[in-house]
């Protein structure tokens, strides 16, 4: 019977979130069990937490992801040359009836992380832009990144560069 009770309580730590490291533990930060949700073969995710306002001030969501393989080539590549990800993600003029969208990226470094700074906004002006960083830093054939997206660009960068610093670290 006990042996049961111990499977049944391992089992169920794959359910358990892991905090991210570098954000205050408890409220109003919540921490999800990622890894049973989003896992794939190449992205494994480590960590997710979020801060809803008002205890936040603008709301915040960081992510803790390992890649590896050519999931993690290509994203190296995207952490040496943001912009090519901000032309993706930029609307072209010809698509009719879709709001275009504004996008730029510029290059962050952290010690022997690097990354990127990247907002986005509909070009009317009608909504303000959201903000994402990210950074990563590559250790063999695995890359470790630490994404954060919210609305305030000083937010969201002093916090990538917060939880870099604990998550990234050597």
């Amino acid at each position: 019977m006990s042996f049961g009770l111990l499977i049944v309580a391992l089992s169920a730590c794959g359910y358990i979130p892991r905090p991210v490291e570098g954000v205050p533990p408890g409220a109003p930060w919540e921490a999800l069990p990622l890894r049973k949700w989003l896992a794939e073969e190449r992205a494994e995710p480590q960590a997710l937490a979020f801060c809803a306002p008002p205890e936040c001030g603008p709301g915040l969501v960081v992510s803790v992801i390992d890649l590896k393989g050519r999931d993690a080539e290509i994203s190296e590549s995207l952490l040496r040359d943001p912009d090519r990800l901000a032309r993706a993600m930029r609307s072209s003029a010809g698509h009719t009836g879709k709001v275009r969208t504004l996008a730029s990226a510029t290059p962050i470094r952290e010690g022997a992380s690097r990354g990127f700074t990247i907002s986005l906004a509909p070009s009317d002006g009608r909504k303000a832009p959201a903000y994402g960083a990210t950074l990563g830093r590559r250790s063999g054939d695995a890359l470790k990144l630490v994404l954060v997206i919210g609305d305030d660009e000083a937010s969201v960068l002093a916090t990538v560069r917060q939880v870099a610093e604990r998550e990234l670290a050597p």
